[in-house]
């Protein structure tokens, strides 16, 4: 595929330039300076992508990008949620202005495209109820009104997914392709954390399942690497097995 990458500059996204390449795509990377680009990656990697300068939250600029490179996908890591639930980040702007971009593309392509976004742990559901987990961590909850946006599109407009980890951190600092992964792949499963380990604690008076969510939570733990390895991998299809979901993910070790 040709995909269309928001945000390659960040700790996902530059990790991504890398697996999207070693998986077969074409990358078009869409960045606010194409200078600190071409300073973090190797000589080699960077000759074997385009570069797009622009603004994440001007929906005219993403939209352009897509239609002039003819991308079949787009993937955004642009944005980080406020942490507080009283916080305000870019995030919501940047995350309307790729889907409007992508949404439009797709009207004049006469085809949904394929987007994969990036949210947290917290979007996904308790297992076996219909709370999210954030009910019990109230963090980062600019994610949940930016799945609100996703449900509420009209059908067949977007084929969209949304990966949802807890927190990511690097393996290496080696961005060269073919990439190299020293952690495993990931186990994912659809609306719920994989792998869930309940506990007796969820019965304790009014903070029980906020614990045993804490608890759980740093079993979540994944590589940016291994992020970057399942989108890459999923994106070699046409007909993704997650479309239209949130997908929560685990190391095979965990």
């Amino acid at each position: 595929m040709k995909v269309l990458l928001i945000g390659a500059t960040g700790n996902l996204g530059i990790r991504l330039v890398a697996a999207l390449l070693t998986h077969g795509h074409s990358v078009v990377a869409f960045v606010r300076s194409s200078n600190k680009l071409e300073s973090l990656l190797p000589a080699s990697v960077y000759r074997q992508i385009a570069v797009v300068q622009g603004d994440a939250t001007d929906a005219v600029s993403i939209k352009r990008a897509i239609l002039d490179a003819n991308c079949d996908a787009v993937v955004n890591t642009a944005g980080l949620a406020a942490l507080p639930p009283w916080g305000n980040s870019e995030l919501p702007a940047i995350f309307q202005a790729v889907v409007a971009a992508v949404r439009e593309a797709g009207v004049e392509r006469k085809k949904p495209l394929r987007a994969w976004f990036l949210a947290g742990l917290g979007v996904l559901y308790y297992p076996g109820s219909e709370s999210m987990l954030s009910n019990y961590v109230p963090i980062y909850l600019e994610h949940r009104q930016n799945l609100d946006l996703l449900k509420s599109l009209p059908p067949n407009t977007l084929d969209w997914s949304m990966l949802c980890p807890s927190t990511m951190t690097p393996e290496s600092s080696d961005f060269s392709v073919p990439t190299k992964l020293l952690h495993g792949k990931l186990i994912a499963s659809a609306a719920t954390p994989p792998s869930w380990q309940d506990s007796w604690i969820k019965y304790v008076p009014l903070i029980g399942k906020t614990l045993l969510c804490a608890m759980n939570a740093r079993r979540y733990e994944t590589t940016l690497e291994q992020n970057a390895e399942f989108i890459a991998s999923d994106l070699e299809s046409l007909e993704s097995p997650w479309s239209g979901m949130t997908v929560g993910v685990i190391s095979e070790s965990k």
